[in-house]
């Protein structure tokens, strides 16, 4: 259906915190948005709730280029937290058809793949930690305070948040752990006559390519 009578912007985690709260006691439902670039309804309002955006929350926080680490609010556009990045010499870890509108918090709740899965992997495997907003308010900090490339300390929380579109908690912060950006790409382009021809080129890209590919 697509339709809401309410839409709330917040621009911090507290105003996020405030309004999930309010909606809490009422029993009003809420659903989150990010850039609406997703093709599965997630962020699709279906029984007039209240529709939450974060496309306000879009502060770039720091970027730590020795440890390649990026934190952001939830709201940073894809594509203006890779320009960012190049700027230090790093490169985010995916790449979109929609890196112009798709936000990184909505990329961390549908665990977003792209063009660069193949090179870098899964994001799944890039956050480092998350902030979010549970149903009551509860802000909960899942690793992105101390966001460590190597944590062993607890349950990684964050883990369940990735992909969950929303319905464990909104995220509103986002700890991701980027490459440094490549000095030179190719591109090859190879005419494959069947599936299995695709697979044997994958491999031997593999095989000879490695960590380059």
């Amino acid at each position: 259906k697509g339709r809401s009578r309410v839409v709330v912007f917040p621009r911090e985690t507290s105003e996020v915190s405030a309004v999930l709260r309010y909606c809490s006691e009422r029993r009003l439902a809420v659903v989150p948005q990010g850039g609406k670039t997703g093709l599965v309804g997630g962020s699709v309002p279906v029984a007039d709730e209240v529709v939450m955006s974060t496309v306000r929350m879009r502060a770039i926080e720091s970027v730590d280029e020795e440890m390649g680490i990026v934190k952001v609010e939830a709201g940073c556009v894809l594509s203006e937290v890779d320009d960012r990045l190049r700027s230090h010499g790093l490169v985010a870890p995916l790449d979109l058809g929609a890196k112009g509108t798709c936000t990184l918090g909505g990329n961390a709740s549908t665990n977003a793949g792209g063009i660069r899965f193949l090179r870098y992997g899964s994001l799944r495997g890039s956050v480092l930690g998350l902030e979010a907003v549970l149903a009551d308010g509860t802000v909960l900090d899942a690793g992105y305070s101390r966001a460590l490339r190597k944590d062993n300390t607890g349950l990684a929380l964050h883990q369940l948040l990735i992909g969950a579109e929303g319905s464990l908690g909104v995220i509103t912060k986002v700890a991701v752990a980027v490459p440094a950006a490549p000095r030179a790409v190719n591109v090859a382009l190879f005419a494959c006559d069947s599936f299995e021809d695709v697979r044997r080129v994958l491999l031997e890209s593999r095989a000879w390519c490695g960590e380059i590919l």
